[in-house]
């Protein structure tokens, strides 16, 4: 079996949700871990594995054989480092949000063609088997027309669990950069057109938004109802509402077990996928076949999904009057 070569940035929550989901993907290997401290960095790979440490990213890159990078570090770090990591020839996966605007978003696409690399916005929820379901349903006509999506990523953590960066300018956070990009990839999913209208509002706490809710209306009458927030808990459930029916996915539905089908006349169908580990799993798995496929891109979260969804999250934060050091 070809083993895919992973090297995972960064040593914090998520990465750590990537390793354990990589942990059940029998091809794929953590080759090399990059973090600030070398012990954490021993420490992490110690528990997947016993990876190489580096506190340098390029030191990595130039020592290690890589076949992709796994960036799993603050927000407004991931520009430097996709470019690094490019410049050195290697395949990038970023966490979300990839970066800050759009003109950073042009120069790493730019770059990433140029050196005829794959690179992705790591928009996991679009590879669990849940959301593929949903999505084959309403190409198949299950509900007919779509005609709303409601979604929201409310979450209200304890302080133990918290990461302050998320709420704070310096490390270009907020509730629509963190959690409510994975609603606003639910109403694409279902209008990948985007929006004719948007309106919205926020909730500020003094450097970013904690919360937010907004409405995205389309040319035929459709519309999306999205919301997410650090202050508060709504449903997790995301519903796709059209003519015949309605989908419902979740029970969170960022990483969902269950797409639920229901028709108006009652009729049920329910596709389940109880799945072990983290389920960052599928993200690497559906990467590691654009590897071998030689693709550039990943079909579940295409180059133009991530331009559409950055265009609104920069259009909308600049007309709350929120900038970050790199908009400027």
């Amino acid at each position: 079996m070809s083993m895919t070569k992973w090297a995972i940035v960064g040593t914090g929550y998520i990465a750590n949700q990537f390793a354990s989901g990589m942990q059940v993907v029998e091809d794929a290997q953590l080759k090399a871990v990059v973090s600030r401290k070398k012990e954490s960095g021993k420490t992490f790979a110690e528990r997947y594995g016993g990876a190489a440490v580096y506190t340098d990213l390029e030191e990595m890159l130039e020592k290690e054989e890589i076949d992709i990078v796994y960036l799993g570090i603050p927000n407004d770090c991931h520009y430097s480092y996709i470019m690094k990591v490019l410049d050195h020839g290697v395949p990038v996966l970023s966490e979300k949000p990839m970066v800050d605007n759009m003109r950073q978003l042009e120069e790493v696409l730019t770059k990433a063609r140029k050196k005829d690399l794959f690179l992705m916005e790591g928009m996991w929820t679009r590879c669990f088997p849940a959301v593929k379901t949903a999505k084959k349903w309403i190409a198949e006509g299950r509900i007919g027309k779509p005609l709303t999506v409601h979604s929201a990523f409310d979450i209200k953590p304890v302080m133990e669990e918290w990461q302050p960066w998320k709420g704070g300018i310096k490390h270009a956070g907020g509730s629509l950069r963190d959690v409510g990009i994975y609603s606003l990839a639910m109403a694409y999913l279902v209008f990948p057109q985007g929006p004719k209208q948007v309106y919205s509002a926020m909730e500020f706490n003094g450097e970013v938004d904690e919360s937010f809710h907004m409405m995205l209306t389309y040319e035929k009458g459709e519309a999306a109802f999205l919301g997410g927030a650090f202050n508060q808990i709504s449903s997790h459930v995301t519903e796709i509402v059209g003519e015949f029916g309605r989908i419902e996915i979740g029970p969170e539905f960022w990483h969902p077990t269950t797409a639920t089908l229901i028709l108006n006349d009652g009729t049920t169908e329910k596709e389940e996928c109880i799945y072990p580990a983290t389920g960052f799993q599928y993200e690497i798995q559906e990467v590691q076949k654009c590897l071998a496929a030689g693709e550039k891109e990943c079909r579940y979260f295409t180059h133009e999904e991530s331009r559409r969804i950055t265009a609104l999250i920069e259009e909308t934060r600049k007309g709350w009057g929120i900038y970050y050091d790199a908009d400027i």
